[in-house]
């Protein structure tokens, strides 16, 4: 398991590095909910400090994130746009690569950033799709370059 990684499929493991956990549900989706509860018990297990939040703000998960001491990891479950923008706010708030798993539950709408006008917007599409930009309206292909950062795709002008 690559850290900092969008992983599908199964919930990925936790990190038995970690000194403490910081367990994030994207969003209200049964998958996230249920991936959660899985990492709080398996936290539990190991005789490891966790906390969970579910389906808080970003700004809410960023606040969580600075509070934490080196050696935690964090992991966020929920569909991509979702996780995507809370694990950019984690990074935002210092979370560094290796402290960060991104489980994804869903993968039917994306974010997608146009490097022309600097505009963010959801799309229900995949990468390799055209998409017309909702700030510039020019024609944007997704790209399957996925920043961290920034919780986007990569629009590139097709």
């Amino acid at each position: 398991m690559k850290a900092s990684g969008f992983v599908h499929g199964d919930p990925p493991a936790l990190d038995r590095a970690g000194r403490a956990f910081l367990v994030l549900a994207a969003s209200d989706c049964e998958l996230a909910r249920k991936a959660v509860r899985h990492w709080m018990a398996d936290a539990s297990e190991l005789g490891r400090d966790a906390a969970s939040l579910y389906d808080p703000t970003p700004g809410r998960a960023a606040e969580a994130v600075a509070a934490l001491r080196a050696g935690s990891r964090i992991l966020v479950a929920g569909p991509a746009a979702e996780a995507m923008a809370y694990t950019a706010a984690a990074r935002q708030a210092g979370a560094l690569p290796c402290e960060l798993i991104t489980y994804v539950t869903s993968t039917v709408t994306l974010t997608v950033f146009c490097p022309h006008c600097e505009t963010t917007q959801r799309a229900d599409a995949r990468p390799g799709d055209r998409i017309s930009c909702a700030g510039c309206g020019i024609s944007l292909e997704i790209r399957p370059h996925l920043s961290s950062h920034h919780g986007t795709y990569l629009g590139a002008v097709a």
